[in-house]
C-alpha cells in the first residue's frame, strides 16, 4: 500500500471520530443536556470545570456519581448551590469567573454561554459547543492549567 492511500485512510478515520457539535438553547435543551450527562457518565479519569454559576441538580448528581467512581473533578466557580461530593475540589476564583467550560478526560471540551443552571437550558437563549478538536482541546487544557496555578 502506498503512502497516499495510508494517509487517506488515516484522514478518513480521524474525520469519522472527530466532532464539533453546536447546540442552540432553549431549542436544543434536551440534546445538549443529554450530551453533557453522557460525557459526565462516560468520563474515566477527570472532569475540569470553570463556570460562573453551577446549580443544575441533574449535573451535580452525575458529577457526584462520577466522583464516587474515582473520577477526579475540579470545579472553579463564581456562584454555586448544591451538595457536591466531598472528593470534588471546589474553588471560588479570586477574580470574577465568567467562563463556561468543562473538559472531560482532557479530550472533549464543552464551552459556550450557558451556565449549568436549569433556567439556562430551558429558558435562556444560549449557545453551546462540544468538540474533540485537538487544537481547541489543547488550548482549553492550557487555560485550565493557568487558572489552577493562579487560584492555588
Amino acid at each position: 500500500m502506498n503512502i497516499s492511500k495510508i494517509f487517506l485512510i488515516l484522514l478518513i478515520t480521524v474525520k469519522l471520530f472527530a466532532f464539533d457539535d453546536v447546540y442552540f438553547l432553549p431549542e436544543d435543551n434536551n440534546l445538549a443536556k443529554n450530551k453533557i450527562l453522557k460525557l459526565i457518565k462516560n468520563s474515566k479519569k477527570s472532569i475540569d470545570i470553570a463556570i460562573y454559576n453551577i446549580n443544575y441538580k441533574k449535573f451535580i448528581l452525575e458529577l457526584n456519581k462520577a466522583s464516587n467512581r474515582g473520577v477526579v473533578i475540579n470545579i472553579f466557580y463564581h456562584k454555586k448551590k448544591g451538595n457536591f461530593h466531598k472528593n470534588i475540589k471546589l474553588s471560588k476564583t479570586r477574580s470574577k469567573l465568567h467562563t463556561k467550560i468543562a473538559i472531560f478526560d482532557k479530550k472533549i471540551v464543552y464551552y459556550g454561554s450557558a451556565n449549568w443552571k436549569k433556567k439556562s437550558f430551558k429558558q435562556n437563549y444560549e449557545i453551546i459547543n462540544i468538540t474533540n478538536n485537538n487544537i481547541k482541546v489543547k488550548k482549553f487544557n492550557n487555560f485550565f492549567t493557568k487558572l489552577t496555578k493562579e487560584n492555588n
